[in-house]
């Protein structure tokens, strides 16, 4: 998962701080609460979501390149949306700001921005 998360994450870590490092930390490898995409016996993408008492955050939402732009992102997102409703939770992100394409996704599908900061964007589900 670390090469994928490198894959989608490095040129936006780069823009933003002019180098990437993946995460040392467990959470980066979170199987628990991660959810992998396959195609054809191999990982393509993984959604992994954290619950916390007040939201459901949506810490990692990775697509392989050649596997973004095809729906199934908006079916990871919708699985992060049905597991916040059932737990009567709003779901929360944050993007980083060069990533204006993850950005833009989220905006298109209904999230709102609720604050910014020099790095990041966060978001939540409508109320």
């Amino acid at each position: 998962m670390i090469r994928l998360e490198a894959m989608v994450m490095a040129a936006h870590a780069r823009a933003l701080w002019g180098r990437f490092h993946p995460a040392p930390d467990p959470t980066c490898s979170d199987l628990e609460n991660s959810r992998i995409v396959e195609r054809n016996g191999a990982p393509v993408g993984y959604l992994t979501l954290e619950r916390t008492p007040d939201h459901l955050r949506l810490r990692k939402l990775y697509l392989a390149p050649g596997h973004q732009g095809h729906g199934l992102g908006k079916q990871l997102l919708h699985i992060a949306r049905a597991e916040a409703a059932a737990a009567g939770l709003p779901l929360r992100l944050s993007v980083l700001r060069p990533n204006t394409r993850a950005l833009n996704f989220y905006l298109r599908e209904g999230l709102e921005p609720v604050e910014t900061t020099a790095e990041r964007i966060f978001l939540q589900s409508p109320s």
